[in-house]
């Protein structure tokens, strides 16, 4: 890619953020709800979708079909055995023409994240444990804004806040090790990150402090709580870092926001926007191996990068707030991708709350962040364009949630492929995309698999697609749906191999090392 061209693409890009230019929204940018009602128009759907839509793509297995199988995904091996864990079960993947349920219910918890602890010589699994949040509810659109009895559930929970810990070296015998409580009062974990190293990272408010929240949807604001996981028997909390102004106490910081001026009844609902992390914070190379950096998704804040040398004294290096239009719809800065650092970028999507496209259109940013005290943004996706058989000329006019909400996990089989990434991208499926020149990413694949759920049945049919994981080096995608987990695979990534296949390297500098 020619300097000059990659120099004026990016200043021409930054010119359009300067005036407005450029930047794609779907339907009014003032919605005149924000919840997870429905919300159709004339041109709507009156049905959710049962066809299927492919794209320079093929279908290699479709496990548990017709099952709700949306939750995340992580993996693990053991020899040529592979096994993907998702929603409490353990699948084996090993011959991908007979993937097989393996244990089914063998650990509890969803958020789940696992990896190999060379100095335990374990698989460690870690899953999280939240309090009830303040959503819609049928009664309810404005969740906690229209229902401040929502707030009792999260207030009267006795369940875990926190995470818990698994012994899964034998998958089909997983034994709880612990649990660990982030805060008897606080909001439980929503989303971590754990490497097998010595620390976790925790997407959490400890207390019931961190109750300046202007999303109707959550009661608290939350922030990444390290943990000293050497022994997983035995959690320690090191650290807790927070954006100043997220507490009771620090209203001096609450003013300041931009967004504590989107608070009803100062202005519309549907303008509050969701504070604070959404998480994980990601930590591509371990502590205790020299990593000194995290990348976070603070939701409205967008983009924060952390300093990690000292965890016990967490600091903010840098990070880039998108404008207020993105912040102040849905959840702006959701998942930070960091496929891409040793190019200089990290790439970042916003997750649609809402469905029948009743907010701004939430885009995927390309970041580039060689200068980590401002980072700037280079390029965004392009909006997904329906089929041409389809029964409607916009994802808007399909009934659910149109926007992306996953990009694959970093840790995986395999060395990323670093000119291609899919996401999902909830009623619009499973997009693939060419980033070999970041500042001009390119769609080169769909799949979209026939719409679950109900619509006459409230929280259901809106999330076609909801997360996706990639065997880099068997070359395959797994995607998890509303009718099951889809296993894909795509030119522009490579031949995949079905066969079973022993791990020879991971997609982060000594993840797994020891596992055999």
């Amino acid at each position: 890619m020619d300097k000059r061209e990659s120099t004026r693409t990016r200043r021409q890009f930054l010119q359009q953020m300067a005036t407005g230019v450029g930047i794609a929204a779907v339907g009014s940018a003032l919605p005149a709800f924000a919840d997870h009602h429905s919300h159709p128009t004339a041109q709507s759907l009156t049905y959710l979708d049962p066809n299927t839509y492919v794209k320079n793509m093929d279908v290699i297995a479709h496990i548990l079909p017709g099952e709700d199988r949306g939750g995340k995904m992580q993996f693990m091996s053991i020899g040529s055995r592979r096994y993907l864990l998702q929603q409490g079960d353990v699948i084996d993947i090993s011959d991908l023409r007979k993937p097989q349920m393996f244990n089914k219910g063998g650990f509890e918890g969803s958020q789940l994240q696992v990896a190999y602890n060379r100095k335990l010589k374990k698989w460690i699994l870690m899953t999280g444990g939240q309090a009830p949040i303040t959503d819609s509810t049928p009664e309810a659109p404005m969740g906690k804004y229209d229902d401040p009895h929502l707030a009792d559930r999260w207030r009267n929970f006795k369940g875990l806040r926190g995470v818990r810990f698994y012994d899964a070296s034998d998958p089909a015998k997983i034994v709880k090790l612990s649990e660990f409580s982030t805060g008897a009062t606080g909001s439980g974990t929503h989303r971590n990150y754990y490497d097998g190293g010595q620390y976790a990272y925790l997407d959490t408010a400890p207390d019931d402090t961190f109750v300046h929240q202007p999303s109707y949807f959550r009661p608290l604001v939350n922030g990444n709580m390290i943990v000293d996981v050497s022994d997983p028997v035995n959690p320690k909390e090191v650290s807790m870092w927070w954006v100043p102004g997220s507490r009771k106490g620090e209203e001096a910081e609450y003013e300041k926001w931009i967004w504590s001026k989107y608070v009803p009844p100062k202005v519309v609902a549907d303008q509050t926007p969701f504070a604070g992390l959404h998480g994980p914070v990601y930590v591509p190379k371990k502590i205790e191996d020299g990593g000194t950096r995290g990348y976070g998704a603070w939701g409205c804040f967008g983009l924060i990068i952390h300093d990690l040398t000292d965890p016990k004294n967490q600091k903010k290096i840098g990070g880039f707030e998108p404008p207020p239009q993105y912040g102040a719809g849905g959840i702006a800065f959701h998942t930070i991708w960091c496929g891409m650092l040793e190019r200089g970028f990290v790439i970042a999507n916003g997750e649609t709350t809402n469905s029948d496209c009743n907010q701004i259109f939430l885009p995927i940013w390309v970041i580039d962040i060689r200068d980590e005290t401002r980072p700037v943004p280079v390029a965004q996706f392009p909006q997904p364009i329906p089929p041409a058989d389809a029964p409607y000329r916009d994802f808007c006019f399909k009934r659910g949630r149109f926007g992306a909400h996953n990009p694959p996990h970093s840790k995986a089989p395999g060395k990323i492929a670093g000119g291609f990434i899919p996401y999902a991208y909830f009623d619009a499926g499973l997009r693939c995309y060419d980033i070999g020149n970041p500042y001009r990413p390119e769609e080169v694949a769909y799949f979209i698999p026939p719409q679950g759920g109900d619509l006459a049945k409230f929280g259901t049919g809106d999330r076609t697609v909801s997360n996706v994981l990639v065997e880099w080096d068997r070359k395959v995608i797994y995607a998890a749906a509303d009718t099951g987990i889809y296993v894909l695979s795509c030119p522009n990534l490579g031949k995949p191999v079905l066969d079973p296949l022993p791990v020879t390297e991971w997609s982060l500098p000594k993840l797994n090392d020891g596992a055999v």
